[in-house]
């Protein structure tokens, strides 16, 4: 035998150890922008350890599918005592796909099987090779695949480190029983995890000496009557039970699986793909040991050229960390107020570092300095690491900066936007490998290193950073022919996402107290509502609860099945209104509950001593392009119901002025009509009716003034998903039909429009081919994961790129606009300044005196901000607050 197939084959349970990882670790692991990584964390170090103490000769992962399985079918509480899974977990499971696949590692799954199934059939099928595996895993059930001398099984203990090695003497020594009558054991013994109950009585002590002494379940059975009293009469009671458990414990070793164990080695991992995983994830201590392993050739060739390990860091020249003191700071800084600058300001605003564009010495300044406050109001273009914040600072200071030249973040962020994190950490790492810099310390996730004796040093250190990045990134943002995009629509725009941050909207503090304490007393209300209409008190926020009161003691109609029970989603209590008036109750006290503890006093906590909410606007967020809001979050403000729109009348403009809100008309479609080029869709449009009601004739075959609410309705509903790369199934969801319904809806709306459904297969295939998408203004969104092995993540990434063209070209067009109309404001010298932006609707407020250049210079903002195939439309409302413009 080759000594590469004497080395062992490592088959990991990819459920059973993220659970154990997410558990082991603190859930405080997170990403700077809150993405909790602790499981990911916890994952990949298994990995590692596992190649580096084993030395495998390859390695894959099983993971389950959503949907349940045939278990679910043979027994109906199946695993539905189980907890509910932490809300931090789920996002987890598809990181850790990425995870396997970025290191070159099949991910292995079958629909209606288990993972447990999954590698039952492999090391199955291995072993039919003669080739050894190794089974890793939490779950006991796996112990009856050990079968000397070819599969072993590898049980996770407890943390991420905590293993024990399993052959046949180990089975036997730790359960009495050996592997093959092992589910025999558990059968009698049963399984609380997933909701299986034994024989009242028999543990695993028991059910061991049970089947030494008469060989399997039918041994037992038929010598009933030599048993104690006790133990024949529960096993009497319970053999149905013991038998239905063993049926569901085995595991299945012939599941469909396309894929042969001699496929499975490792090799074709991508160096800069999974660095940029590691990245976005600042998992910098992490990667560093992922890195080495890789490069070591731990996981096998490259399917490109490998990176060699960086350089030994090299300190750079001495100049670049000259601080400048004493008389040499006013010269430098006069020096400094007459040209662009680069600038670093401390995390927490309080110090700033400036130099020149060129390698040269840095002033290091306290930002209540002069220096600081002259070189900040000399109207000098600055180039950093986030410029949006150094605008800002200027602007607190009086000062009326210029557009930066110059973001090191928003650079990073088009030249990759799937990276997720641009600090210093991040792009230096990405970037500049193997930099030494004085000061900063690589391994703290790209934090600069703290401490007040070296905060002037770290400054310095990350001037010369910014510099070496934006000399490498700009002429990178040329070659991708993204420079147009960076230069003239990003830069300018964090100046005026600075100006809207720095002024603010104003909030009617009393109208929003009075919508929170409204909210309190009504979610009191309705709570006790609920409880009176059960009968007894219950938590009405517990599932498990909530699901006895509904299934149990009112025995209403059940709906869909989950882990943990039947749904409480409001999805399936909306089905079930008719049923009992606590229906409606909960679903209305769910809302209300929702709303006060979201944007009741969390809200009224942001508003500042000037009364206004000063949001802070991110540009390097979403992958399509699209602007995020945070602290709080703007964008989440609802609209959907009458009872979240009333917040809006607390979102006020400043006193004795008034609130424009300007909102686009079906901006997505227009977009869709105009990428499409679909003559039928673009003549919707110019005949300037309804357009909802024009494609619902187009779509049902009738007049225009035949189409019913419910036609417009649909069709309305289509071409918005379309935007979103909806499939039949999620119209379905939104329609409340089936599937077949919605896929003869969308049948129909691609056939009245087949250059629309052209667009989308075109854009799948271009993009499948180049790895990425672009919009018409060169916005780039990496999509790696159309060529993932995995169907699942391939399905979206595809639905990702069909709307990736729409929203991105959509959010090009909203960002100009806001330039556009930040600009023309100030040329005209109008007090009229913008103070929110909230997906496509711009708020700005204004003196009544300015009332009608405020109009026009929006409408022409926004509606010239595009040459499209369809004309832009928007729709503008003036009032005393948002509510009131909107009406």
């Amino acid at each position: 035998m080759p000594e590469q197939e004497q080395r062992p084959l490592f088959l990991l349970d990819g459920m059973s150890l993220a659970f154990r990882a997410f558990f082991a670790l603190p859930p405080d692991l997170a990403t700077s922008t809150g993405v909790v990584t602790n499981a990911v964390h916890g994952f990949a170090s298994m990995v590692l350890s596992l190649v580096r103490d084993h030395d495998p000769s390859g390695m894959a992962v099983a993971f389950d599918l959503p949907g349940g399985t045939f278990r679910d079918e043979m027994v109906e509480e199946y695993k539905g005592g189980r907890a509910e899974t932490p809300e931090e977990l789920p996002h987890q499971f598809d990181l850790i796909r990425e995870l396997v696949r970025v290191l070159g590692l099949p991910v292995v799954e079958v629909q209606n099987y288990e993972a447990d199934d999954v590698l039952a059939t492999l090391a199955t099928r291995a072993r039919d090779e003669g080739r050894p595996v190794v089974v890793v895993t939490g779950d006991r059930d796996c112990f009856q695949l050990v079968e000397d001398p070819f599969v072993r099984v590898l049980y996770n203990r407890r943390g991420v480190s905590d293993y024990s090695l399993y052959d046949e003497a180990g089975i036997v020594e730790r359960t009495g029983i050996e592997p093959a009558r092992y589910p025999m054991l558990a059968a009698l013994r049963g399984d609380p995890s997933d909701n299986l109950p034994g024989v009242p009585g028999v543990g695993e002590k028991t059910a061991a000496k049970l089947l030494t002494s008469y060989g399997d379940l039918d041994g037992i059975f038929s010598h009933l009557d030599e048993l104690t009293p006790k133990l024949r009469e529960n096993l009497a009671a319970n053999e149905e039970r013991a038998r239905t458990n063993l049926a569901v414990m085995l595991l299945v070793r012939e599941t469909p699986l396309d894929l042969d164990p001699k496929d499975l080695h490792f090799g074709g991992w991508n160096h800069g793909e999974a660095q940029a995983f590691f990245d976005r994830l600042e998992l910098r201590n992490l990667w560093k040991r992922t890195s080495e392993a890789l490069s070591a050739g731990a996981f096998g060739e490259s399917d490109g050229a490998v990176e060699s390990p960086a350089p030994a860091p090299e300190p750079l020249a001495a100049v670049e960390f000259e601080i400048v003191t004493g008389k040499r700071q006013a010269a430098l800084a006069a020096e400094l107020a007459t040209g662009p600058q680069v600038v670093a300001l401390n995390a927490a605003g309080t110090t700033l570092a400036l130099g020149g564009l060129q390698p040269g010495p840095a002033l290091v300044v306290d930002v209540e300095s002069e220096d600081a406050r002259r070189l900040l109001s000399s109207a000098q273009p600055v180039a950093a690491l986030d410029a949006k914040r150094v605008l800002r600072l200027a602007l607190s200071q009086g000062a009326d900066p210029v557009d930066p030249i110059g973001d090191a973040s928003i650079a990073g962020y088009l030249l990759d936007a799937a990276m997720g994190t641009y600090d210093l950490g991040a792009l230096s790492s990405r970037y500049l490998p193997g930099t030494a810099v004085p000061g900063v310390d690589a391994t703290l996730a790209g934090q600069l290193a703290i401490g007040e004796s070296k905060v002037e040093e770290d400054l310095a250190a990350e001037l010369v950073l910014l510099r070496q990045l934006l000399s490498i990134f700009e002429p990178r943002l040329v070659e991708e022919g993204l420079d147009s995009l960076y230069r003239e629509i990003e830069l300018p725009l964090t100046h005026v996402l600075a100006r809207m941050e720095d002024r603010g909207i104003a909030i009617d503090v009393e109208v929003l107290r009075g919508i929170a304490d409204d909210l309190t007393e009504r979610a009191a209300a309705l709570n006790e509502a609920v409880q009176e209409l059960a009968g007894h008190p219950f938590t009405v926020n517990s599932t498990k609860q909530l699901q006895q009161v509904l299934y149990e003691e009112l025995d209403l109609p059940k709906g869909r099945k989950t882990k943990t029970g039947y749904s409480t989603d409001a999805t399936t209590l909306e089905a079930l209104v008719s049923s009992h008036p606590i229906v409606e109750a909960i679903l209305a006290y769910r809302e209300v509950e929702k709303l006060r503890s979201t944007y009741g006093e969390s809200l009224l906590a942001e508003v500042g001593p000037d009364s206004r909410i000063h949001a802070t606007f991110r540009q390097t967020v979403a992958r399509t392009g699209r602007l995020s809001s945070e602290s709080p979050n703007l964008h989440n403000i609802p609209i959907r119901t009458e009872e979240g729109r009333r917040f809006r009348k607390a979102f006020v403009p400043s006193p004795g002025w008034e609130l424009l809100v300007a909102d686009y008309n079906q901006v997505e479609l227009r977009i869709i009509a105009h990428l499409a080029d679909d003559e039928g869709l673009i003549n919707a449009f110019e005949a300037g009716t309804d357009i909802h009601r024009a494609v619902a004739a187009d779509v049902f075959g009738v007049e225009p003034d035949e189409v019913t609410y419910e036609q417009r309705e649909r069709a309305k509903m289509v071409s918005y998903g379309l935007a979103y790369g909806m499939e039949a199934f999620g119209l379905s969801r939104r329609l409340g039909g089936d599937v077949g319904e919605a896929r003869e809806i969308m049948d129909r709306y691609f056939a009245a429009y087949p250059d629309v459904k052209k667009y989308m297969d075109d854009t799948v295939a271009e993009a499948r081919l180049q790895g990425f998408t672009r919009t018409e203004l060169g916005r780039i969104r990496p999509l790696p994961e159309l060529t993932s092995g995995n169907r699942h993540s391939q399905a979206a990434a595809e639905r990702q790129a069909m709307n990736a063209g729409i929203q991105g070209l959509a959010a090009d067009i909203f960002k100009v606009a806001l330039v556009r109309l930040d600009r023309r404001l100030r040329s005209e010298s109008l007090d009229a300044r913008i103070v929110l932006q909230v997906h496509d609707e711009v708020l700005v407020e204004a003196p009544p005196g300015e009332k009608d250049a405020v109009e026009l210079a929006t409408r022409e903002a926004l509606c010239e901000a595009a040459a499209l195939r369809v004309p832009l439309e928007i729709t503008i409302g003036w009032g005393s607050s948002w509510a009131n413009a909107k009406h």
